[in-house]
């Protein structure tokens, strides 16, 4: 049998397919990174369009804050007007009362019962006086339980009042300022 030498052949046929491989694998590289480019570029772009509403939404949120803090100013505001309305309704309902609370002051006083000093501090009277003796007081009470504009309080201190003469006592008395149209639950 003649020998046939086929080494240069079969190497031309690998050095061929190393070429061909060669070349697709340098054209899936070419593609690959086309496509990574391409998928990069996709996702860039969605990510700058979230990044757009992002902003957006700041900006917004931003608008929205600055009109609640005005809001909020304007409610802030829109309350102290609404107690000062309510203070102002309440001094002009109780601007009579004092002239009634001085006339039930000196229909309620029985002779014999002097007042030497009237403090107030709120709704609350307090009268120091002297009286002839401790029925005057009791008179003097119980004419305030019947008053309108009064309502009887604590008797602090009844004492004997030598220095005004004999059988005379000092006094301190308690009292409520009340109102004749005002019903028990404080309601008109």
């Amino acid at each position: 049998m003649a020998n046939i030498n086929l080494l240069p052949w079969r190497e031309e046929q690998r050095q061929e397919r190393q070429r061909q491989f060669l070349s697709v694998l340098g054209l899936v590289a070419v593609l690959a990174t086309v496509c990574m480019l391409g998928v990069y570029s996709v996702f860039d772009a969605k990510l700058e369009n979230q990044r757009e509403r992002n902003r957006y939404l700041q900006t917004e949120i931003r608008k929205l804050d600055s009109k609640i803090k005005e809001i909020e100013t304007l409610e802030k505001e829109r309350q102290q007007l609404i107690e000062r309305m309510t203070l102002i309704q309440d001094l002009q309902k109780s601007r009579p009362q004092i002239v009634h609370v001085f006339d039930e002051i000196v229909s309620t006083v029985p002779e014999g019962v002097n007042l030497s000093r009237i403090s107030r501090t709120g709704d609350s009277l307090v009268f120091n006086g002297i009286a002839e003796s401790a029925p005057r007081i009791s008179k003097l009470m119980r004419n305030i339980s019947t008053s309108k504009w009064l309502k009887i309080g604590p008797l602090e201190k009844i004492a004997d009042d030598k220095s005004s003469g004999a059988s005379r006592k000092s006094f301190v008395l308690k009292t409520k300022i009340g109102s004749p149209n005002l019903t028990e639950g404080g309601k008109q």
